[in-house]
């Protein structure tokens, strides 16, 4: 059995994470001495999930003398007492049962922090000593390690003692988690176990087994049901790591990952609905192409199914609204086949044009930025006019505004376009292709299929050739090997 030492790694600088379900008992009462400090006050915080969080303010009744006492409840988890002006911390668990104690550390020397009448602390704290005394010798032990073998060198020697460093730590992190499996420290201490992975050998996809078996296993040692793992510090970077490192960087892929998430996380309250909720904000304002279709998956399934009740009625509702009008023009998804006009009122749609790939641009006369961003488009049309791609301007304006789509034609060099307009919107194309600002930009293909959006002019053309190129490395796939 393998840890991963990030304790090693990164020192003492814990996060740390307040539970908000974990807690019946109201009543708490911790007393703090710090010594040689001179200020009154200090502050008592808290992580949830990645965020930082005030729980109280503390004055001393004596020099360096402080109470965190309540009736309240103080929910189970992992605190830091931040001290001033330095803005240092020191950290202290809570567990079930384990709320009277005593914190005991000196200002100028935080790393000797001491417990009294708390197991959990006094364990995890004698675990921190345990590394402190260790770390020194192995840093130097890995550095000379790495040295030696960039030379070609026997690493033997320093390889055993190395080893023997690490049982040690292995076996203090055993210890805890045997004798208190649901403590704190225990949660931290299992969420850092490494997931061991089959060699799969003498297998033609042994790597890519490998991955998959590590991926499906990667949450094995953290109990996603449990409310307090989202209090813990460790959660919020391993569902990073899973989602950015794990998962295929496609929207279909990571989909799947945050549904597998959320099963998991279900049972726990709070631990699903930050997550959610992240995930949707997330996807909702990602700028990256594609991804709102996560956001789109993510209401569909959770918001419109009744899966987020502490949502209100009213920003319910605007969350649907959004998707709806997501939905209609996500990349893959056919484009609506839009009917407008040209100057002298001949009609034409998307399904006139004669065309391998149509760029389709919503634009304005009195938009700032189709006008800086216009010869960029020109640049592409003059390039690209010939080999099969057309680039359909469509102005936004209607009523009697619509003459200065016209007005403008020739003096943003627009004339080698497909340009038209729709004075009354009976096509409706502001609602079908979501355009709510412009420039607004989508590539089709010949059966109207969305391949890109939201592409700037100074992107088409390095856009376009990527496009093309995709397109004749699937010409080269022989059509039997395609089902």
């Amino acid at each position: 059995m393998k840890y991963v030492f990030f304790f090693l790694t990164i020192g003492f600088c814990l996060l740390g994470i307040n539970s908000q379900a974990q807690s019946d008992v109201g009543f708490y009462d911790i007393t703090i001495k710090v010594d040689n400090y001179d200020n009154d006050t200090l502050l008592v915080g808290y992580y949830y999930g990645d965020k930082q969080l005030v729980r109280d303010t503390l004055y001393s009744s004596a020099p360096g003398s402080f109470k965190l006492a309540g009736q309240d409840t103080l929910d189970n988890g992992i605190y830091i007492l931040l001290t001033y002006p330095d803005n240092q911390y020191v950290q202290f668990h809570v567990n079930e049962g384990d709320k009277e104690f005593q914190i005991e550390f000196d200002y100028n020397d935080k790393k000797n922090t001491r417990f009294r009448g708390t197991e959990d602390n006094e364990r995890f704290q004698a675990y921190i000593n345990l590394l402190s005394e260790h770390r020194p010798r192995a840093v130097v032990l890995r550095d000379t390690i790495q040295a030696l073998a960039e030379k070609n060198l026997p690493t033997e020697a320093f390889d055993k003692e190395l080893d023997a460093i690490d049982a040690i730590i292995i076996k203090a992190q055993e210890d805890i988690i045997n004798k208190a499996p649901q403590s704190i420290s225990a949660i931290i201490l299992k969420a850092s176990e490494e997931v061991e992975v089959p060699l799969f050998e003498d297998d033609a996809e042994a790597q890519l087994k490998r991955y998959l078996y590590f991926k499906e296993h990667y949450f094995d040692n953290v109990d996603l049901a449990n409310p307090v793992v989202l209090k813990s510090g460790v959660l919020s970077p391993k569902v990073d790591y899973f989602l950015e490192k794990l998962t295929i960087n496609h929207p279909d892929s990571i989909k799947e990952s945050i549904d597998i998430l959320l099963d998991k996380m279900e049972p726990a309250e709070d631990t699903y609905r930050y997550f959610l909720s992240t995930f949707l904000n997330k996807y909702g304002t990602s700028k990256i192409i594609g991804y709102d279709a996560i956001y789109v998956h993510l209401v569909k399934e959770y918001y419109q199914k009744g899966k987020a009740p502490w949502v209100g009625e009213e920003s319910l509702a605007k969350i649907i609204d959004n998707a709806k009008k997501l939905e209609p023009v996500l990349i893959g998804n056919i484009g609506a086949d839009i009917k407008v006009y040209k100057e002298d009122g001949t009609p034409i749609s998307i399904s006139d044009i004669d065309y391998e790939y149509l760029v389709l641009l919503f634009w304005a006369p009195d938009c700032g930025h189709c006008t800086k961003m216009m010869p960029k488009f020109v640049e592409f049309n003059n390039k690209w006019k010939d080999s099969g791609v057309k680039l359909f301007a469509i102005c936004s304006k209607h009523q009697d505004k619509t003459k200065t789509c016209w007005e403008n034609l020739e003096k943003k060099d627009m004339l080698g376009f497909i340009n038209a307009a729709d004075q009354y919107h009976q096509s409706r194309f502001k609602l079908k292709y979501n355009v709510s600002t412009t420039p607004k930009v989508f590539i089709l293909d010949k059966n109207r299929e969305i391949l890109l959006k939201n592409i700037g002019g100074d992107q088409l053309d390095e856009v376009m050739q990527e496009i093309l190129k995709r397109q004749d490395r699937e010409d080269l796939i022989p059509k039997a090997a395609v089902k």
